[in-house]
């Protein structure tokens, strides 16, 4: 009960600072956007000269270089950095976020990561033109609000266009706190759904329709895919990998990447930024490294360098950002600080060993808020030792102040800030960005979730779908036939009804229905007492994958009374050693819709999909296990791979 009233005092406190905060946002904004409208400079006009059309973008009534579409892409970014103050380049290392239409749990997230909305501001004051978009609107409320900003951006000095990124928005079932659906986007299973699919192909249509519905909205960066190994099952983000097998995950990853950004960038992609380098997969214990309680990562078996496989792919097929995490490689360098801050992962390891020419952008808010092992740090010096360790920009951050008055006070050169705006501002001129910036608003319902895109994300989604047990003592469990009675728990019925008998009662069924979520239980210890860290301790699980007495009598009790099909969503696995035995059919799923279950369930296909991980026996064979080596439980109860068929 003390647990109980402690959760709900800190998310009634959460819910009042949330509200707070958006109150005085709301008074402050209008006075913002008004002092905006009236200090912004002209639109650029569109001109000609010579023949040639061209967007006079800082106004001056004559073509410049970075202008010029027929110009190489790296003598534009040089003309452009010519002309801009250190201000200007300084809000390019910035990558903050905005928000459109979020919902209280998000905002809760969006205040827990340090941001409150205040984006044109940033644009025009701070010179900031990168975003990274939250939110629960629809497709034409994105484009609306992005077309808006990039209609500010273009009245700016020089006229640069934003760069906008997202997270994953295309999930049939959102499987975690960093992925998302969007409905009006046609839906595909997690990446971890991927993976189960075992079809490159598919990956890489997947990113060309994905990539194709974020440009019809303005969206041109993609924070995913994940390259992270999911070898610690206790860790919150295995949800968003490809699984434990690094081989696995740098094919699924480079194809990715492919449909999205194409052979090369170009106004056509969307450009991938694959995270978590060097691979966020072996946490101490599973903790998160979000909270002070999960920043180390660990490595018992001596594996780091099998987690850096599926990047080193990625560079090598022409990755152009990279996400570092957050985590403390211990004693994997020769000084225990998070990556962000780490010479040797970003610069060594990275860029001389491994070739990576790209932008290098943070994990967010790691210098306000989760600069791990250098919290005794001022920010201001937390800005310079990233710097000089590799860092690019900055996921989460708005405040360029810092960089700027490093480079004046002589402890940056400006030849390192321009080394990293060259790197940013290449990749806006090879995305066509100063070209066109804006989206075509009424174009959108054609551009997105066509019949094509949906067909797709729906046969993705049936082959993910594994197929654990099918036992029955005299026939298979699976599939039902239509004369079956079914009660379902925990799924639509409605979704069934146009393939069986769906009854009101399990003592009325011959087959019973259970559907169990992606196993969260509890709270994750924070590590420390400030309120974000335990604010963020509520979003986060903790590392029990086992269910509570109370699913498990539930499944006993239905056992007796009819056959139990039992579905897990596995977007974390879970331990199933009870419910394996007592269920006449196991099904695992990462993130599909109701019906398409229920087709695989009354035999409308066959399932395909094979296990992206092991599934452990137990909670003591989890704890043997070591951090960096995939798939090492001691008798686990389905093995990486496994997965049956009709």
């Amino acid at each position: 009960m003390k647990k109980f009233f402690k959760y709900t005092g800190i998310a009634f406190l959460a819910v009042l600072a949330v509200t707070a905060l958006w109150v005085i946002n709301l008074l402050i904004q209008p006075y913002d956007n008004i002092r905006i409208y009236w200090s912004l400079g002209a639109e650029p006009e569109v001109l000609i000269t010579d023949d040639f059309t061209y967007r006079d973008l800082n106004k001056n009534q004559q073509l410049d270089i970075y202008e010029d579409v027929r110009q190489p892409a790296a003598m534009r970014v040089e003309d452009l950095l010519s002309q801009m103050t250190l201000e200007e380049k300084a809000g390019q290392m910035m990558h903050p976020a905005i928000t459109i239409k979020p919902d209280l749990a998000l905002l809760a997230f969006h205040f827990a990561m340090g941001r409150v909305d205040i984006d044109a501001a940033e644009v025009f004051d701070k010179h900031i033109s990168h975003f990274n978009f939250y939110g629960k609107p629809t497709p034409l409320e994105i484009a609306e609000k992005l077309n808006e900003l990039q209609k500010i951006a273009a009245r700016t000095r020089l006229g640069i266009p934003l760069t906008i990124s997202s997270d994953p928005l295309h999930e049939a079932a959102s499987g975690g706190i960093a992925a998302f659906s969007v409905k009006g986007f046609s839906g595909w299973p997690s990446q971890l759904g991927f993976a189960a699919s075992r079809d490159i192909d598919l990956v890489k249509r997947f990113g060309e329709i994905a990539a194709a519905e974020y440009r019809a909205v303005g969206l041109r960066t993609a924070l995913h895919p994940m390259a992270d190994l999911a070898t610690e099952p206790r860790w919150p983000r295995n949800f968003g990998t490809f699984g434990s097998n690094a081989e696995l995950s740098a094919q699924l990853t480079s194809a990715y990447m492919l449909g999205f950004q194409g052979a090369s960038l170009g106004p056509e992609s969307v450009m991938t930024m694959v995270k978590h380098f060097p691979g966020g997969g072996p946490q101490e214990l599973g903790l998160d490294p979000h909270l002070p309680s999960g920043k180390r990562q660990i490595y018992p078996g001596d594996n780091f360098d099998y987690h850096v496989k599926p990047f080193k792919m990625a560079i090598d097929n022409g990755l152009r950002v990279i996400m570092p995490y957050y985590g403390i490689p211990i004693d994997q360098t020769d000084e225990n600080v998070a990556m962000g801050f780490n010479k040797a992962i970003l610069t060594d390891l990275l860029r001389d060993d491994l070739g990576f020419t790209g932008v290098v952008c943070t994990d967010w808010g790691i210098v306000s808020s989760r600069a791990w092992g250098v919290e005794g740090l001022s920010v201001r010096e937390r800005y310079k030792k990233s710097i000089d360790a590799g860092v690019d920009q900055y996921g989460g951050e708005s405040d360029p102040e810092h960089i700027v008055d490093l480079v004046n006070t002589g402890e940056l050169s400006m030849e390192r800030i321009n080394q990293s705006v060259r790197r940013l501002l290449l990749n806006k001129f090879e995305l066509g960005l100063f070209e066109a910036a804006l989206v075509d608003e009424q174009a959108i319902p054609v551009l997105v979730k066509t019949p094509e895109y949906v067909a797709a994300g729906l046969k993705a989604q049936r082959k993910s779908i594994v197929l654990l047990n099918n036992k029955m003592a005299d026939a298979l469990a699976l599939p039902i036939t239509r004369d079956t009675k079914i009660f379902v728990d925990g799924l639509d019925p409605e979704q069934a009804k146009a393939l069986g008998q769906v009854v009101n009662s399990a003592e009325q069924a011959d087959v019973i229905i259970f559907y169990l979520p992606t196993i969260f239980n509890g709270n994750q210890d924070p590590g420390s007492d400030k309120f974000i860290d335990k604010l963020l301790s509520s979003i986060l699980p903790d590392s029990n994958l086992a269910f509570n007495a109370e699913v498990l009598n539930k499944a006993q009790a239905y056992s007796e009374i009819a056959t139990l099909i039992t579905v897990v969503d596995l977007n974390r696995p879970a331990i199933l050693t009870e419910l394996n035995q007592l269920s006449h059919g196991l099904i695992g799923t990462f993130g599909v819709y109701d019906s398409v279950l229920f087709e695989m369930i009354f035999g409308q296909f066959s399932p395909q999909g094979k296990l992206p991980f092991e599934i452990p026996s137990s909670m003591s064979a989890v704890r043997a296990q070591q951090e960096d080596m995939p798939d090492d439980s001691v008798g686990p109860t389905f093995t990486f791979g496994h997965g049956l068929s009709y």
